[in-house]
């Protein structure tokens, strides 16, 4: 015997909507753009430029290509790590790159309601507008979901850490250094936070200091299948299902290393994702 579905019979999104508004996960939607200064010069009147590398001299981008709006008031969206034959995990884990050494390797499935029944159509932290017009590039930041990461500073050097979504740094313990003389590690006393920005005092310039920290991982509409919203095929048309997203946490490419502009999500700071 084989199965044949009814005809027009569709999942029911209202319910769907209903799940994920009670039991989703807590995202900011971040809106990319194509930077145009990867088309900077067109040498023939009437032709497009060629393509290439972004300038890295633009103060939009920052040389990555792509910039972002600030994100949105978080929204409920389903995210699951599911396994499957694939060359790449999709739970959390970590893998060494020649370049750029440790890399996230994270490839949540993500999941955008049309909207949310428990709130007021009008609210600001409906899922509409994602739902609406979310796409590849675009960025995802599960506020909720921190983790612990360590980053290497420098003094008078490098002083920003290159992961900023809602930032936690404990205001003792979290600073170390490497005492040549003692051969030992020792904790840095008096360290100063702002924003991203950490910095000790009384060691010359020059110096490594390690700090510990929290902070919630990008994720990125950016893979090989699921980059783009996937659709659902029931209802024929005729009904807003959920749509899906194959995201993954591209840390190598979105780390920050520039104070950028914030914004207030859920009583904690959000930094913008920009390079």
């Amino acid at each position: 015997m084989v199965y044949r579905p009814a005809v027009g019979i569709s999942l029911p999104p209202d319910n769907f909507n209903s799940l994920i508004g009670n039991l989703g996960q807590r995202v900011g939607w971040l809106r990319s753009h194509a930077c145009p200064c990867v088309w900077n010069a067109s040498p023939t009147p009437g032709r497009l430029a060629t393509p290439g590398a972004a300038q890295r001299a633009c103060k939009t981008c920052l040389g990555i290509g792509i910039y972002w709006d600030t994100p949105t008031l978080p929204f409920s969206v389903g995210m699951t790590f599911r396994s499957g034959h694939n060359f790449t995990p999709v739970e959390p884990g970590v893998m060494m790159h020649d370049w750029f050494g440790m890399l996230q390797s994270s490839e949540p499935s993500m999941t955008i309601p049309y909207w949310n029944p428990y709130l007021d159509p009008s609210d600001p932290q409906q899922s509409t507008d994602a739902w609406n017009y979310a796409s590849v590039d675009d960025m995802f930041v599960p506020v909720d979901m921190l983790a612990r990461y360590t980053a290497v500073l420098q003094v008078g050097g490098q002083e920003i850490l290159p992961f900023q979504q809602n930032l936690q740094i404990a205001p003792s313990g979290a600073v170390t250094i490497w005492d040549g003389a003692s051969q030992t590690v020792l904790p840095v006393s008096s360290y100063t936070v702002s924003g991203a920005q950490v910095t000790i005092t009384g060691y010359p310039a020059g110096t490594g200091y390690m700090v510990e920290f929290q902070a919630a991982a990008l994720f990125v509409a950016f893979r090989r299948a699921g980059a783009i919203p996937h659709s659902r095929p029931f209802g024929a048309g005729s009904v807003n299902e959920p749509r899906v997203f194959h995201v993954q946490a591209l840390d190598f490419w979105t780390r920050q290393r520039g104070i950028q502009p914030t914004v207030n999500v859920g009583g904690s700071t959000l930094q913008m994702a920009v390079n």
